[in-house]
């Protein structure tokens, strides 16, 4: 009966490290979705003009929705 135990033990933690892992892949995909809506609708990416990159890929982040996509994905995911 330890055994059993012991193994749903250890394939709810590879489960939870999956799910995390899904989580960053899934927020990366929208963010990456993000950035080439915004490139695809006009903003020309500049070819080697100093602006600051960061900022706008960190705009783009955060207005990429992957919060709330992940908000209402992760209950289907999740182990109850």
């Amino acid at each position: 009966m330890e055994s059993v135990t012991n193994r749903m033990s250890h394939f709810k933690a590879e489960h939870i490290r999956l799910l995390k892992e899904a989580t960053t892949l899934l927020e990366l995909a929208l963010w990456k979705a993000k950035i080439e809506e915004k490139e695809d609708h006009g903003e020309v990416k500049p070819k080697r003009v100093k602006i600051d990159t960061q900022s706008k890929r960190n705009e783009r982040r955060i207005m990429s929705g992957a919060n709330i996509v992940i908000k209402n994905v992760l209950p289907f995911l999740e182990l109850k």
